[in-house]
């Protein structure tokens, strides 16, 4: 007939036994944790087995049997390797062994030249240095500008309103951009004033105001006239 052996158990959730509960190696079960405990000869309690689908704890997270290493948990202290200085990266020799070096191909602060000025991590483009060359578009004729088709295309196109060397007509001579009034073009009605009767001169009043008056001989053109004939009969 055969032997049934039946340690001790529990089936209370988390219950751990205590050295009351058992004698120096005997065992004992929580059947609800899925753990086996025993009892050291130091007195101490311990957990000789442990269900796989156990909950795992400090730098891992999962179970026993999909352990996870937990977010931020691995640091210098994890890693096989000697700290480095600030700045320097993790590389490996590539037989297992790692360690940390500077970076031969860090040129940030580099100078650099040519058609550019300051360094490799903040270039800037020297002035005066973009041309026709340093443009994706083909040159154009004189007098052309700059256009693009909205898609990052450019090319030269001519101004269609720039018609300054356009001729002029009417009382108007030359062209848009150097006209000239023709001769006896400007008249009355070209002049900013109200025509005025027959005889009438044109006159300002100092203000930009032109008018037409009438000039009323005085004083001083009666005596021209007297002298003017007296003189006419000195001279016989």
């Amino acid at each position: 007939m055969a032997i049934v052996l039946k340690p001790k158990k529990s089936e209370t959730a988390s219950a751990v036994p205590t050295t009351s509960d058992l004698a120096v190696g005997e065992i004992c079960m929580n059947i609800v944790d899925r753990k086996i405990y025993t009892r050291k000869s130091d007195n101490s309690i311990v957990v000789v087995g442990s269900h796989v689908d156990a909950s795992v704890g400090g730098d891992l997270t999962g179970t026993v049997s999909n352990a996870q290493i937990a977010a931020n948990s691995v640091g210098i202290t994890e890693l096989n390797v000697s700290d480095g200085s600030a700045g320097q990266y993790l590389t490996t020799n590539g037989s297992g062994t790692l360690s940390f070096a500077t970076d031969s191909t860090n040129v940030g602060g580099t100078s650099v030249g040519g058609d550019v000025t300051g360094t490799v991590s903040n270039i800037q483009i020297a002035a005066n240095k973009v041309g026709i060359t340093e443009l994706n578009v083909s040159d154009g004729s004189a007098g052309q500008y700059l256009t693009t088709d909205g898609s990052g295309t450019l090319s030269f196109a001519t101004d269609s309103t720039n018609v300054s060397g356009t001729s002029l007509g009417g009382v108007l001579g030359g062209t848009v951009g150097n006209a000239t009034i023709d001769a006896n073009a400007v008249g009355v009605t070209e002049l900013n004033v109200s025509d005025g009767t027959n005889g009438q001169v044109l006159k300002t009043n100092g203000s930009g105001t032109l008018s037409f008056t009438t000039i009323t001989p005085g004083v001083t053109e009666a005596t021209a006239t007297s002298k003017a004939v007296t003189m006419a009969i000195a001279l016989g």
